[in-house]
C-alpha cells in the first residue's frame, strides 16, 4: 500500500500539516509514526519526500525533506464531458478517468438527463479523485467542474479544441491512425442518447460524431473507452 498523501497547503510555510481523511489514513490505516518517511503531493503537479515530525490523535505534522515536479501529465490536455450515470457508476467513472490521466471532467445536463450531480455528490467525487490520484501516482488532480447545461457547454467548450462526441450514428474512426496536436474534448451523452437538436448544435459548433462500434454502450463504458484511447494518443 502506497505511503502517498495529499497535502494541498502552502509548502513555503512549514510545518506541513495533515488532518481529517489524510491524517486518519496515515495514522490508522498505514499505522505510521514519528520518523517514518512518506511521499506527499500538492495536487498542482509537485511532490516531495517528508518525514513525520509530530502526531496527535487527529493531525500529523511533516518536515519536508525535498520537493520536485511530480510525474508528468500527458502531452495533450483532455477534457471529458459526460452525462451522469445512475448509482455509484459515476464514482467508478471518476476513479478510472483519474487513473487514465484525464485533465478535466464536466458533468453534463442534457434534455434526456435522468441524474444530476448535486453539490454533495460533487464533494464526494472530489474525494474519489484524491484517493485515485494517491493510488495511481498523479501529482496533479483531475479538475471536476460544476454541472453544465448543454447550451452553455456548446457555447463555451466546443470552440476551444478538437471535439469528439460518441454517437452510434457517428463516423467510423481509425483510432490506430489518430493524431492530435491540441486540447481534446470528449463527449458522452445520457442513457437514450443526445437529441438530434443537441447533436446538430454541437456539429454546427465544430464537433465530430464518432462511433465506438456496433454495440450500445453504457455511459461509463463509453467514457472509459474514449478516455483510454485518447490518453494513449495524448501520451505518445
Amino acid at each position: 500500500m502506497s505511503r502517498r498523501f495529499y497535502a494541498p497547503q502552502n509548502w513555503d510555510k512549514p510545518p506541513l500539516r495533515l488532518e481529517d481523511d489524510e491524517a486518519h489514513h496515515l495514522l490508522h490505516v498505514m499505522r505510521l509514526g514519528v520518523g517514518d518517511e512518506v511521499l506527499v503531493f500538492d495536487g498542482h503537479g509537485m511532490e516531495a519526500t517528508a518525514r513525520i515530525a509530530t502526531v496527535t490523535k487527529s493531525a500529523v505534522e511533516l518536515e519536508l525533506l525535498d520537493r520536485r515536479p511530480g510525474p508528468a501529465e500527458q502531452r495533450i490536455a483532455i477534457t471529458l464531458a459526460t452525462a451522469v450515470p445512475k448509482g455509484d457508476r459515476f464514482s467508478w467513472l471518476v476513479e478510472k478517468t483519474t487513473e487514465l490521466g484525464i485533465t478535466r471532467l464536466i458533468p453534463l445536463s442534457t434534455e434526456r438527463t435522468v441524474v444530476e450531480a448535486g453539490a454533495g455528490k460533487l464533494e464526494r467525487l472530489r474525494r474519489t479523485i484524491i484517493a485515485a490520484s494517491k493510488q495511481c501516482g498523479r501529482a496533479r488532480l483531475m479538475e471536476l467542474t460544476d454541472p453544465m447545461t448543454w447550451s452553455d457547454f456548446v457555447e463555451r467548450e466546443i470552440p476551444g479544441g478538437d471535439t469528439f462526441i460518441a454517437d452510434p450514428g457517428g463516423d467510423h474512426c481509425d483510432f490506430a491512425a489518430l493524431s492530435v496536436a491540441r486540447p481534446v474534448l470528449l463527449v458522452v451523452g445520457p442513457e437514450g442518447g443526445l437529441t438530434e437538436t443537441e447533436l446538430d448544435s454541437a456539429c454546427d459548433a465544430g464537433a465530430n460524431l464518432i462511433s465506438l462500434g456496433p454495440r450500445i454502450l453504457r455511459i461509463e463504458t463509453a467514457a472509459i473507452a474514449l478516455a483510454a484511447i485518447f490518453s494513449a494518443v495524448g501520451s505518445s
